[in-house]
């Protein structure tokens, strides 16, 4: 049992998890960069159907019909983005960004609302819950930025400069490209 409590098992524990995500990676990136260009694809076709709907003058509502998807998809394609956006700083920095977070869920928020305001679906509690769902995103990313800024003004940092912070302090300062001011 004091074998799982040494340094040398922790060592290889964690060489062995960075193996793993590194394996995860290589595997996950391709798939990314596949679904990005076949949701391109698909909204291409999507443009071409509308495109297609308006020259050759049919029915209003195919073309009501080709919007909406075509729409539809695009959206989809920004939510896409931002989700990947959120995987590789999980990837780069092996962690989850609260704020990259919000912003996905705010992009997917939105897009929810567009949708159903061009499905006509709309009702005064969908609203409501909209309301609500935006506007405790967008406090607490406001929050999160305040906190942020706050920390840099009461610490005096300012990004890119030299300091006399202790090892762990700087290199956590590194990572997060950050060092004090000099006075």
């Amino acid at each position: 049992m004091k074998f799982l409590f040494s340094d040398a098992f922790s060592k290889r524990a964690l060489k062995f998890y960075n193996s793993f995500v590194n394996l995860l990676v290589i595997l996950t990136v391709p798939i990314i960069i596949l679904t990005l260009i076949i949701a391109i694809g698909i909204i291409l076709y999507d443009l071409r159907l509308f495109t297609a709907y308006v020259v050759e003058g049919q029915l209003r509502i195919e073309h009501e019909e080709a919007f909406k998807l075509l729409i539809k998809n695009i959206l989809n394609f920004f939510v896409l983005i931002e989700l990947f956006r959120v995987f590789l700083d999980v990837i780069e920095y092996r962690r989850i960004r609260k704020r990259q977070m919000l912003e996905a869920g705010i992009v997917f928020v939105v897009r929810e609302i567009v949708i159903a305001m061009f499905d006509h679906r709309f009702t005064y509690l969908d609203l409501i819950g909209y309301a609500v769902l935006l506007i405790a995103l967008g406090v607490t990313y406001v929050l999160i930025e305040r906190s942020w800024v706050e920390l840099v003004k009461t610490m005096k940092l300012k990004p890119y400069e030299s300091s006399n912070f202790s090892d762990e302090i700087k290199q956590v300062y590194r990572k997060l490209k950050v060092k004090r001011v000099e006075e």
